[in-house]
């Protein structure tokens, strides 16, 4: 992506993308071809997409504020799912209007002219996606750290500029049947196979992004937390714990933000202490692809584990150190790649926001 914003190159296709989609819209108004319509419409969306895409890659980049404490890293996300749910709404509208088409009969004019910028259209649209893959090889070819956020964007353009692509290849072999055999249906037809393939690749980008945005944790991922958790247990002076909450951490940077958090509450009404045990969040903010674009002198690594975050509370047993359990439950978790904040309640002591010290999980 780096590669794409940084080369002029990707700047004017750009503009030659809008421009040849102003074209097609005018000459699909005036051949009256749903194809041709239907391909300038999602040209539009093309262009919208690339601008989203690109704006998402730079704000991932953003370092963590105080207003955004995790970071940018999930815009891209954001974005791969924003590009997968227009997909899917374009080819909707796309289906809708070929049945309208086939019911009412519609003629197509001035064939001719149709082939040539239907024509034209797709070499535009082979010239995007060429100039996109060597974008993408290009950046890979650098240090730059793809993570999965970045990915799930990328891939959002590039099923844009794909399904661009086919609708041209429906226009273009639409258009020679109608000449051929007369029968303007092949328009809509061609049209809605198009939205249905435009429509069945959008959807595992939009299941992804939807589980990445929700903090879903993959199943191999869950299976190891139950491990985990059922080891906790196991642990001198715990009885239990409480409100296992875990998510996966950013991947797509290289560089660790640290976070030191020391926290001492007491309550009131009985007394006691939640310790929070000082230690590190290691939330990605100071990303690799923040370097200049002529600077390519650094190389690959290899792809780091990706990191677990969450907070857990854990029930000490009575009469046991407080402190001496959570020191062990935090090297325990970090031992199995997991930063999480460990909070300890003493057994029967009260209760807290989450029901620690009465009811918890042995």
């Amino acid at each position: 992506m780096a590669a794409v914003t940084c080369n002029p190159e990707g700047e004017g296709l750009a503009t030659l993308n809008f421009s040849f989609m102003v074209v097609q819209l005018l000459y699909g108004i005036t051949t009256g071809s749903l194809g041709l319509l239907s391909d300038s419409i999602h040209m539009l969306f093309d262009c919208f997409a690339l601008a989203v895409g690109l704006s998402a890659a730079v704000m991932s980049k953003w370092p963590p504020s105080a207003r955004f404490p995790f970071g940018y890293g999930k815009v891209d996300t954001l974005a791969g799912f924003a590009n997968g749910v227009s997909l899917l709404i374009i080819s909707i509208e796309i289906i809708f209007e070929a049945f309208e088409r086939l019911i009412s009969g519609s003629e197509l004019n001035r064939l001719g002219e149709l082939f040539i910028v239907s024509t034209l259209g797709l070499i535009v649209n082979m010239v995007g996606i060429l100039a996109f893959d060597h974008a993408h090889h290009h950046g890979h070819g650098h240090s730059h750290s793809h993570g999965d956020h970045h990915h799930e964007n990328m891939h959002g353009i590039y099923l844009h500029i794909l399904a661009d692509a086919l609708g041209s290849v429906a226009v273009v072999g639409s258009t020679v049947l109608v000449h051929f055999f007369g029968w303007a249906g092949f328009d809509p037809i061609a049209s809605c196979i198009i939205a249905v393939l435009i429509f069945v690749s959008a959807i595992p980008l939009v299941k992804t992004t939807a589980k990445t945005l929700l903090l879903a944790v993959p199943a191999d991922v869950e299976y190891n937390l139950r491990d985990t958790l059922a080891g906790i247990s196991t642990l001198r002076g715990v009885a239990g714990y409480t409100v296992p909450k875990f998510w996966l951490d950013d991947t797509h940077h290289d560089k660790k933000h640290g976070h030191g958090h020391h926290h001492h509450h007491h309550h009131p009404q009985h007394d006691h202490d939640h310790d929070h045990h000082n230690h590190h969040h290691r939330h990605g903010s100071t990303p690799s692809h923040a370097r200049d674009c002529n600077d390519h002198t650094h190389s690959h690594g290899e792809k780091e584990m990706q990191n677990i975050l969450g907070v857990i509370h854990v029930i000490a047993s009575r009469g046991t150190d407080m402190a001496d359990v959570q020191r062990r439950t935090i090297d325990y978790l970090r031992e199995r790649n997991m930063d999480i904040l460990v909070q300890v309640e003493r057994e029967g002591e009260g209760r807290c926001w989450c029901g620690g010290g009465n009811k918890f999980i042995s």
